[in-house]
């Protein structure tokens, strides 16, 4: 993966700041707004599987790039409900534990809490790796389905696991570290900047899944 290009690949693009800074000004809409953002990156997560690396950068397609991100939420959605029940399993037993008074019941109910919070925490890492692989499977198929077809999308973690871990650390620098910068102009400045953030964690996603998708594609023939 080449981890630099995308966080330079925008600034190759000679019309690069206004393809940014019209999905930084549709986050304003209310609800739509970040759904508009997401579709519109992973219209460069497509680019670049289709082996557009050095100039994926997409203009927006308002209703496409809609659609694409509000997919993309749900499978994200759908993926995280597991987590959500483990950890709303380990916050009940820690509720419950506060109104007991039997304190060797309490003990037990905070270690059985605590064992399914650890659980869900692991689970979490698992399924966000899971989560992005299945909507970069989405995004390179064009059918929601793709994003449930879960021996191919553990094949796609499985084959190049380094590349997705990549992409948790791209997306961290750049949602996490680079997004918030904007706030030291001004809202605007953060609407751009969380742009360009998504359009890098984008890339990211894209050169991930080209890592994994070839040797799965070969394996599932075989088999």
């Amino acid at each position: 993966m080449d981890f630099g290009l995308s966080f330079s690949y925008v600034f190759k693009d000679k019309e690069w700041f206004g393809k940014v800074a019209v999905p930084a000004l549709c986050s304003l809409i209310p609800v739509v707004g970040p759904f508009v953002v997401i579709g519109w990156g992973l219209k460069a997560t497509k680019n670049v599987i289709d082996g557009y690396v050095e100039n994926a950068l997409p203009k927006l397609d308002f209703g496409a790039d809609l659609g694409r991100g509000f997919m993309a939420w749900l499978i994200t959605a759908i993926y995280s409900l597991p987590v959500a029940i483990v950890v709303g399993i380990s916050g009940s037993l820690f509720g419950f534990a506060d109104g007991v008074y039997e304190e060797a019941f309490r003990v037990i109910l905070m270690i059985v809490g605590g064992c399914f919070g650890l659980f869900g925490f692991l689970l979490a890492l698992l399924i966000g790796l899971m989560g992005m692989a299945g909507v970069a499977n989405y995004v390179a198929k064009g059918q929601f389905g793709a994003a449930f077809k879960f021996k191919e999308v553990f094949g796609l973690l499985k084959k190049s696991f380094v590349s997705w871990l990549l992409v948790l650390v791209g997306g961290f620098i750049a949602m996490g570290i680079i997004a918030p910068l904007g706030t030291i102009v001004c809202i605007i400045g953060a609407l751009f900047t969380s742009a360009y953030a998504t359009a890098v964690y984008s890339h990211l996603l894209g050169q991930a899944y080209n890592k994994s998708a070839t040797p799965v594609l070969a394996e599932v023939e075989v088999l």
